[in-house]
C-alpha cells in the first residue's frame, strides 16, 4: 500500500486556517519574494499553478493567488500523526518522504479485499483526527513500485487497487516518466533508443539495456513487467551524507555576510551528524551565483569532525579558495593546499573565527546561495581530548546538544550570529528536537 497525501503543505495550511479554505494559495519557502511554491492548493492548481514554479512566475499565473510562509513544525506534527495511524494496521510502515509512505498490510488484511477495507478505514481514520481538508491518495499493489504508480492514478483521495493480472495493462496506460525511478535523462536515452512507451521498454532486448545502462537495465526490464521491490522497510537506513545549503535574504559579495551564514550552516551540520552518532570525513561547499551559475570544491581527510567550528574552517578556506580561482570546477583539494594540519580539525573556541589578511582583499562574486554537505559518514568515536582546554570545550559541546536535543537548535546562539536568520525549510521533515 502506498499512501501519498493530496497538496499536502496547502492542505494542511487550509486546514488549520479557515479563511484560506477554498482559495487559491501556495505554500512559499523561507521568504516569499525569493521563493517556489512548495505546495499549491488545489484550488490554484485548476487555475495553472505547479509545485516547484518560481512564486513570481506563479503571481504572473495567478494574481490573487495567496503566498503562505510554510510551516515545517507543523507538516511535521501531521506527518507523525498520520504515520501513527498506519502503524495501528501494520508494524511495517515506511516513510518515503514528508508526505508520503509505505505499509506492507499482507498479514494484516489477508488479501486485495481486506486491503480496500483498511484503505477506507485509514481515509476516514485522516478525516476525524487529522481534519476533513487533509486526504490522501491510496495504491494497493503487490509491490511498491506499482503500488506507487497506482496511487496517481486517482487524486485528490482516490484508493485504486491493481492485482497481480492487472500490472500490464496499468503500465501500459501511463507515460514512461510516470514511473517512479524514470526521470527526463534516462527518458532521453530510452528515447535514443527508440524506446518511447513502457510496452516497447518491455519488450526491448534484455542484453541491449544492460549495455546502455549497466545494472539500472535490469530494473528497468523489471519494472516495465510490473515487477518491483516488496519488503517495505520500517528502519531508515544510515544518511550517506549530511548537509544545509541558504538562499540568501539578497545577493551579497560581502565576504562577511556569506561568513556568518556559512558559519550557522556549519553549526546545523555538526548537530545533525553528533545527534545521528556520524563524523565525516569529507567536505563539500558550493555557492550559486546572482546569474544562477554555480560550483563547488570539496576536501577529502583521514580524521572525522563533526563540530560545527572545525566544519567551518575548512569550508570557509574552501570557499575562500574558490572564488579566487574564479568559478573553477569542482574538485578535489589536498590537504596541504589549505594550510590546516590535524590541529586545526579539533575543537575551538565558541567565537567566530576572523578573516586571514589575503581574504579580504578578495574580490567576491555577488552569491545568492551557499552551502555545505559533509560525506563519507563515519560512527562518532570521540576520545577524551589530552588537552583541558579542548576537554572543556567537549564538555561544552556535549551540554548544548543534550539542549538542542530537548529544546530545538535554535536553543542557542553564538553571539557572532544573532543577526543572522537562518529559517527553517518548508520541505524538511526531519527535525532537529524530540517532543
Amino acid at each position: 500500500m502506498h499512501i501519498d497525501m493530496n497538496s499536502y503543505f496547502a492542505s494542511v495550511e487550509q486546514q488549520a486556517n479557515p479563511f484560506l479554505r477554498g482559495k487559491a494559495i501556495g505554500v512559499t519557502g523561507k521568504r516569499k519574494e525569493r521563493s517556489v511554491v512548495a505546495a499549491a492548493s488545489r484550488e490554484a492548481k485548476k487555475l495553472g499553478v505547479k509545485t516547484a514554479m518560481s512564486t513570481w512566475e506563479a503571481k504572473k499565473i495567478l494574481p490573487s493567488i495567496i503566498l503562505v510562509a510554510g510551516d515545517p513544525e507543523k507538516y511535521g506534527d501531521i506527518t507523525r500523526r498520520f504515520n501513527a495511524i498506519f502503524r495501528d494496521y501494520t508494524d511495517l510502515v515506511e516513510q518515503f518522504s514528508v508526505d508520503e509512505s509505505f505499509l506492507d498490510v499482507t498479514d494484516t488484511a489477508k488479501d486485495y479485499l481486506g486491503a480496500t477495507a483498511i484503505a477506507l478505514t485509514i481515509r476516514d481514520r485522516l478525516r476525524r483526527e487529522c481534519g476533513e481538508l487533509i486526504t490522501a491518495s491510496i495504491g494497493i499493489a503487490p509491490n511498491k513500485l506499482m503500488a506507487k504508480l497506482s496511487s496517481e492514478r486517482v487524486k485528490p483521495n482516490g484508493i485504486t487497487v491493481t492485482q497481480p493480472h492487472q500490472l500490464i495493462s496499468l503500465l501500459d496506460s501511463v507515460e514512461l516518466q510516470d514511473i517512479c525511478g524514470i526521470g527526463s535523462r534516462i527518458a532521453d536515452r530510452l528515447d535514443r533508443m527508440g524506446i518511447r512507451t513502457v510496452k516497447q521498454l518491455r519488450e526491448h532486448r534484455l542484453d541491449e539495456l544492460v549495455r546502455e545502462f549497466k545494472s539500472y537495465g535490469y530494473w528497468l526490464h523489471e519494472a516495465a513487467h510490473g515487477r518491483g521491490d516488496d519488503e517495505v522497510n520500517p528502519n531508515a537506513e544510515d544518511p550517506k551524507s549530511i548537509g544545509h545549503s541558504y538562499t540568501l535574504p539578497t545577493n551579497t559579495s560581502d565576504p562577511i555576510v556569506i561568513q556568518h551564514y556559512l558559519l550557522a550552516l556549519c553549526d546545523k551540520v555538526g548537530w545533525r551528524l553528533r545527534r545521528d552518532g556520524f563524523a565525516a570525513r569529507c567536505v563539500t561547499v558550493y555557492v550559486r551565483y546572482g546569474d544562477f551559475s554555480g560550483d563547488g570544491k570539496q576536501r577529502r581527510f583521514q580524521e572525522a569532525v563533526n563540530d560545527g567550528l572545525a566544519l567551518f574552517e575548512i569550508g570557509w578556506e574552501l570557499l575562500s579558495n574558490l572564488q579566487q580561482t574564479h568559478r573553477a570546477p569542482l574538485q578535489d583539494t589536498p590537504s596541504s593546499s589549505l594550510g590546516l594540519d590535524s590541529a586545526s580539525l579539533s575543537l575551538r573556541s565558541m567565537g567566530a573565527p576572523s578573516f586571514r589578511p589575503h581574504e579580504q582583499n578578495v574580490c567576491w562574486l555577488p552569491v545568492r546561495l551557499v552551502g555545505i554537505n559533509t560525506s563519507q559518514l563515519v560512527p562518532d568515536h570521540r576520545s577524551i581530548p589530552l588537552f583541558k582546554k579542548d576537554q572543556k570545550m567537549v564538555s561544552a559541546l556535549s551540554a548544548l546538544d543534550k539542549l538542542q536535543t530537548r529544546y530545538g537548535d535554535t536553543v542557542w546562539t553564538r553571539a557572532s550570529l544573532l543577526k543572522t536568520d537562518v529559517l527553517a525549510r518548508t520541505s524538511g521533515f526531519r527535525y532537529d528536537h524530540e517532543l
